[in-house]
């Protein structure tokens, strides 16, 4: 199913690229866990496909796909992935693609969790939000985020950095 949803959302993403004049950006992201989820695992690791096009003069529209996973902390045996599926807006304010931009998506985050000290091993997907602020550069979008996801009663959340190459940029 994950790998349904996901290639369904490249596709989408693609095909749209085709009708408006949005780009798309490839990015490395760092993951600080927080809450719950800081307790148990390290820090986070991945990247992500992300596409964008504008509104208007100062809003966008951006659909993005990632895959991060946390690794052990000190002794535990916890480890976890999540492929976060979101879509949102963000604010430009000077004009799209250029400077400072405050933006948010909602999606859904399909999050594996392994604990290999007790064989345990249980996925799952959970609903997310991520208010985000960043700039834009070129071809270089730099963004701060906080991913707030809750598995099964559990935070799950993380603040996460993310430096991207903007592809059709100027």
């Amino acid at each position: 199913m994950k790998k349904l949803v996901l290639l369904l959302t490249v596709i989408a993403l693609g095909t749209t690229g085709l009708y408006a004049q949005g780009r798309f950006s490839l990015g490395a992201e760092l993951a600080l866990p927080q809450g719950d989820m800081g307790d148990v695992v390290g820090m986070g690791f991945g990247g992500s496909v992300r596409y964008e096009a504008p509104i208007n003069e100062n809003l966008s529209w951006m659909g993005t796909v990632g895959f991060l996973t946390f690794g052990e902390k000190d002794d535990s045996s916890v480890k976890i992935s999540m492929i976060p599926v979101f879509a949102g807006a963000k604010y430009y304010f000077n004009e799209s693609f250029n400077g400072f931009y405050a933006g948010a998506e909602l999606g859904i985050s399909f999050n594996s969790v392994k604990v290999d000290a007790f064989d345990y091993d249980e996925s799952s997907s959970d609903f997310g939000f991520a208010p985000e602020i960043g700039y834009h550069l070129a071809n270089i979008d730099i963004s701060a985020r906080y991913l707030i996801i809750k598995v099964d009663e559990e935070d799950a959340n993380s603040i996460g950095f993310r430096i991207a190459y903007v592809f059709g940029g100027e």
